[in-house]
């Protein structure tokens, strides 16, 4: 009889194994998987001995090809690399859903709200409505081009009055002054930079991205491990930081619903968002509840201000290990700019040698080398491969900004590849803001922030490494997206500057 038991666990094993865990039919080459495990112990192993997943991944692409199959616990992964690939993928929409799973869920209270994580109608309603009143309350407006101005020189006189007393943390030097380009159309003011409760709400956010990988780390891949080693696990420190996030977020969504609008006229995009919440007529518009309204805020809180926040970072961080490049960037500024105002976003096509080498470092320190995760709405074929409906999938733009088929000599650090025989300005394809439907919906926005943050601070200030702090190097944490760790630089207002 125990011979009996045991053999039909087996057989039982046996089954589940080759039903649900077996890899699929013509699924792309990848490591071996371990029952319920699939390969994530070798891709870990790989992970810690890289120090980053996008390496991880990369190690593996050389191995088993460029469309990579893997079994991450109980998800199904590929990675798809090189330029001609990501882009031809990125246009299918096929590959244009978004992953479902414990981590996905559990940041928008166990369902699929928002905008980064939903799908289908759903997704495009919101898209829809989040878009439109961007573009009503700023972007693309004059109004944004004048609060950019307005947070730029606050950024300027924050910088000056701290360079006073020392040398200044780079890394964080971003946070205020690239949020508020963005929440004085959400929610229709800014903050000070001394505000306690934002820099608490930064730091964690800072946190989030550094606590959880592209599909959501451990607690989304072995979602259990969370009942048997919650810290280990990451998902104490998880909640920890979601629920002072909704909390910060709710305080906002509280203070519009006890000021409403005069005459019912929207200030920003909340104000917008309870407007509908009021009026619902129909079907098409029970999505918009107050926990969509949240996540939604959330998302953009998030989304919308950390790589650019990061990538101006990374830009400093890279000046200051290559002081040639602060000269050339300032000789450029003087020529167009002058020494008696501060650039503005009408000089940017006068100064094709920034926006090259912004773009440039965009596409050599890319900050999102996987990008936020995708998943096939349906079995497709790509390049022979079948990759199966709700497979979820990395597009590797690390890969791809480092393609030797696509770019010539992808490991320099040359911004002239970005501009033309005339010397203008020819953005090459690059992907720092996705490619298709799926696209960043504030890249106008981003955009604009990065010229006219990185332009002012350079032409009001010379940049040097500082001589109190270790030396910075081009080090990250790995993470949602790479982001840089603490550095210090020394920040000296030019002195022929006239004020």
């Amino acid at each position: 009889m125990l011979h009996l038991t045991i053999f039909l666990i087996l057989v039982i094993f046996v089954c589940f194994y080759y039903l649900c865990d077996g890899k699929p039919r013509n699924y792309p080459p990848g490591p071996p998987w371990l029952p319920f495990l699939g390969c994530y112990l070798t891709f870990m192993r790989l992970r810690s001995k890289y120090e980053y997943s996008h390496i991880a991944l990369q190690e593996l692409t050389r191995t088993y090809g460029p469309i990579l199959g893997l079994k991450l616990g109980n998800q199904k992964v590929v990675v798809i690399s090189t330029y001609d690939l990501v882009k031809k993928a990125l246009r299918c929409d096929e590959f244009n859903s978004r992953p479902d799973g414990f981590f996905f869920r559990v940041r928008s209270f166990g369902k699929r709200k928002g905008l980064v994580f939903t799908e289908d109608t759903t997704w495009l309603q919101i898209r829809t409505f989040t878009t439109r009143h961007l573009r009503t309350f700023g972007i693309g407006q004059s109004v944004m081009k004048k609060q950019l101005m307005i947070e730029a020189r606050e950024l300027i006189n924050h910088l000056q009055e701290i360079s006073e007393h020392g040398a200044i943390s780079m890394d964080r030097a971003f946070d205020v002054a690239v949020l508020n380009s963005l929440w004085f159309m959400i929610a229709g003011h800014t903050f000070r930079y001394e505000d306690e409760k934002l820099q608490q709400a930064l730091e964690v956010a800072h946190d989030a991205f550094r606590l959880m990988d592209n599909l959501g780390g451990v607690v989304s891949q072995i979602p259990f491990l969370r009942f048997i080693i919650p810290e280990l696990s990451g998902y104490n420190e998880l909640m920890k930081i979601l629920k002072k996030l909704w909390s910060f977020i709710d305080d906002e969504i509280k203070m519009h619903e006890s000021d409403p609008p005069p005459d019912n006229q929207p200030r920003d995009l909340i104000d917008a968002f309870l407007s509908k919440m009021s009026k619902k007529n129909g079907d098409e518009d029970t999505i918009f509840d107050r926990e969509m309204l949240l996540v939604l805020c959330l998302d953009l809180f998030l989304a919308g201000s950390k790589t650019t926040i990061d990538t101006l970072a990374t830009a400093f961080l890279f000046l200051s290990l290559n002081p040639e490049w602060v000269k050339k960037l300032q000789a450029d500024l003087d020529r167009v700019v002058g020494r008696s105002r501060a650039p503005t976003e009408d000089d940017l096509p006068s100064l094709p040698m920034i926006e090259a080498f912004l773009t440039e470092i965009q596409r050599y320190l890319i900050m999102t080398p996987l990008g936020i995760p995708h998943r096939t709405s349906k079995d497709v074929f790509l390049n022979g491969y079948r990759i199966p409906k709700d497979t979820n999938v990395l597009f590797h733009y690390h890969s791809a900004h480092n393609d030797k088929a696509h770019w010539d000599e992808p490991n320099v650090f040359r911004p002239e590849r970005f501009l033309n025989e005339r010397g203008q300005f020819s953005r090459n394809s690059t992907f720092p803001f996705g490619l298709g439907k799926r696209h960043c919906p504030g890249e106008l926005l981003a955009r604009s922030s990065l010229f006219l943050f990185f332009t002012n601070i350079v032409h009001y200030f010379d940049v040097e490494i500082s001589a109190d702090h270790s030396k910075p190097d081009l080090k990250f944490h790995d993470g949602f997206t790479l982001s840089p760790k603490p550095y210090y630089l020394k920040l000296t207002k030019r002195s022929d500057l006239n004020d």
